[in-house]
């Protein structure tokens, strides 16, 4: 399954995450929907896979709480 972020870029170069989408066509529609909205015209929109979960560094809670007993 594609996980895909859709990221707001304002003119002033701020960037703000939209959401989270499984699809190429959902996250095109909402892209869609945002560039109709007038106050949005001068925002430019892009789509990027999200990265893979990496494995954690922290232990695991359990182990934490043994540690700290």
């Amino acid at each position: 399954m594609e996980k895909l972020y859709v990221n707001e870029i304002r003119p002033g170069g701020e960037v703000s995450t939209v959401g989270l989408f499984y699809s190429r066509a959902e996250a095109k529609t909402i892209i869609a929907k945002l560039q109709s909205i007038p106050e949005k015209a001068d925002c430019r929109y892009e789509i990027v896979e999200a990265a893979a979960a990496l494995p954690s560094t922290n232990p695991p809670k359990k182990k934490r709480e043994a540690a700290n007993e």
